[in-house]
């Protein structure tokens, strides 16, 4: 890859040891391995990546979201939320698909959102 090549890719990495607070807008892929505390808001269709070594608490608005670390607060994935294993989630949450692997620690309040609206039958009268 050319340095030119790898000037034009879009993605963030936060560090293990860094620890963060306030509001933070990304775009394209995203990993956190760090602390942070506030509001993520994903800007595109970049998935969200929280590793085994991230501690975060706040809200999430995103359209992927996976998750191998720690979480509390309310996660919005407009696309698919995917819960591994290593993680240990408490809060609210709302996705479009949602995956929990065995083994992970949950503790949330939540639901799935609907891809068509609802269909009432038609009055007969």
């Amino acid at each position: 890859m050319t340095e030119d090549e790898f000037k034009k890719l879009n993605f963030s990495v936060l560090g293990k040891n860094s620890y963060l607070e306030g509001e933070f807008k990304f775009t394209g892929e995203t990993l956190l391995n760090c602390k942070l505390k506030g509001s993520i808001l994903m800007q595109d269709d970049g998935k969200l990546t929280l590793e085994r070594s991230s501690e975060v608490e706040g809200q999430i608005y995103a359209h992927n979201v996976e998750v191998f670390g720690s979480f509390t607060g309310s996660i919005n994935a407009s696309g698919t939320l995917s819960i591994r294993s290593s993680a240990k989630i408490s809060g609210k949450i709302q996705a479009g698909k949602l995956s929990i692997f065995p083994g992970a620690h949950i503790n949330f309040e939540g639901s799935t959102l609907d891809d068509e609206p609802s269909k009432t039958p038609a009055s007969t009268d």
